[in-house]
């Protein structure tokens, strides 16, 4: 199909196979949509009436845990599925929001539909299912191991996250969220991301301009050496 076209070579041939026996309903409703940067593509405890498919561009996925502080835990990409989980688990409404981080082509599909192929396409319902639980292992082991590190890493991954997400537009990033926002979205008091602030910054894995934190490549590869390191238990 050619709304394929502008995933990488291995989810083309991965969505070639998963479509090839798809529904006309489903490419009747089917729908393309241009979303662009910072906007909410879903919204936590809306009702999950779509399947979305990322084309083209990032978004990140944010949870609102009892405490109602938000959780920015990981960032996707061309070729990722929104609101099939939950649909798979006879939720109502979609677990988390996905807000864009750069412009995005989106792929929209009626969850009608879309549920109505799966279960008539039995080689499409495998193939979706294997991923399904390839991604909710790879996230339960990521959670789990966000639970045991230390402030210091926390700020370095979400730094590294800021960082990667321009990439390649940008080689040095200024961050340009408040202090009170940026401890909001790692899910620490501003106390102490102002002293893992200094930590960085003495190690010369940041820069500060008039408060602003700089992250430049060679910091940007400094954390990400420092945080694979702690994560596998090297250090």
């Amino acid at each position: 199909m050619d709304v394929f076209k502008e995933l990488p070579l291995k989810k083309q041939v991965y969505m070639e196979m998963l479509f090839q026996n798809c529904t006309e309903e489903v490419k009747y409703y089917m729908s393309m949509a241009e979303v662009q940067e910072n906007q909410t593509l879903i919204e936590a405890g809306e009702r999950c009436s779509n399947i979305y498919i990322i084309l083209s561009g990032k978004v990140t996925g944010i949870e609102w845990p009892m405490t109602g502080r938000p959780y920015f835990f990981k960032d996707y990409g061309p070729g990722d599925f929104f609101g099939e989980i939950e649909y798979f688990a006879d939720l109502l409404n979609y677990r988390i929001s996905v807000v864009t981080v750069t412009r995005c082509r989106v792929l929209i599909i009626p969850v009608k539909y879309y549920m109505e192929w799966l279960q008539s396409d039995a080689e499409a319902l495998y193939l979706r299912t294997k991923e399904n639980m390839r991604r909710l292992i790879s996230q339960t082991a990521d959670a789990r191991k966000y639970l045991f590190i230390e402030s210091r890493e926390r700020l370095m991954m979400h730094l590294i996250r800021k960082y990667e997400q321009k990439l390649p537009l940008k080689k040095v990033l200024e961050l340009r969220q408040s202090r009170e926002q940026l401890s909001e979205e790692i899910g620490f008091s501003v106390k102490t991301l102002n002293r893992n602030i200094k930590k960085l910054e003495k190690e010369e894995l940041i820069c500060l301009q008039k408060g602003k934190i700089i992250i430049t490549e060679a910091g940007y590869l400094k954390m990400k050496q420092q945080v694979a390191y702690h994560i596998s238990g090297e250090v």
